[in-house]
């Protein structure tokens, strides 16, 4: 009688455990992959931030070099972001500055763009001040969700984020949208400046 309780008890263990086991795999794997995900979602979120910081730092922009560019093409300048900004922010995204190991990383390559505008907040068309840059950063990865989370919670596991930059137009954008300082500007360097733009 004792050994039949016994072997009934065993029995009971072995299918609570049969039973429990999967659903305590799959809490498991869901608890991993949300943390992956949590921690994905932060650096994109730092990866935006950090390229808007680096989108002008260049001492190039706001140089002399890049007024005479300004007159010298007689026309809009091309605003853009450097080169190097769309991949620092996938640097940054991946965790390569911190040497993060591939378990935090997306499952796919990040990609990184940059677009630059130039906007006017209206006033005298001779305020200078009343134009600026918007630079909008967005970044995009995305990690492989299990089957078995992605039936319950129906995630496509894509991290996305977005910033908008403002800050004041380089010289020879200022230039375009003022016509009279462009060709004041233009005149005391002994040139010619017939461009005409509106901001």
């Amino acid at each position: 009688m004792r050994a039949n309780r016994m072997h009934a008890q065993r029995g009971q263990a072995m299918l609570e455990t049969a039973v429990f086991l999967p659903v305590a795999l799959i809490v498991l794997f869901a608890i991993l992959y949300f943390a992956r995900y949590g921690v994905l979602e932060e650096r994109a979120q730092s990866a935006v931030r950090y390229a808007a910081q680096i989108s002008y730092e260049s001492p190039s922009t706001y140089s002399a070099a890049n007024i005479y560019a300004g007159i010298a093409a007689n026309g809009v300048p091309a605003p853009s972001c450097a080169s190097s900004v769309a991949s620092d922010t996938v640097n940054v995204l991946q965790g390569v500055a911190a040497g993060s190991s591939g378990f935090w990383k997306p499952d796919t390559t990040p990609v990184a763009t940059c677009a630059v505008t130039t906007a006017s907040f209206g006033g005298a068309s001779w305020a200078a001040f009343h134009y600026f840059t918007v630079t909008q950063h967005t970044v995009t990865a995305s990690l492989a969700v299990p089957s078995s989370i992605a039936a319950a919670i129906g995630s496509t596991g894509s991290v996305s984020a977005s910033l908008g930059y403002l800050h004041t137009d380089p010289p020879s954008m200022i230039m375009y949208c003022v016509n009279g300082l462009g060709a004041t500007v233009a005149a005391a360097l002994n040139s010619t400046y017939t461009a005409s733009g509106s901001c």
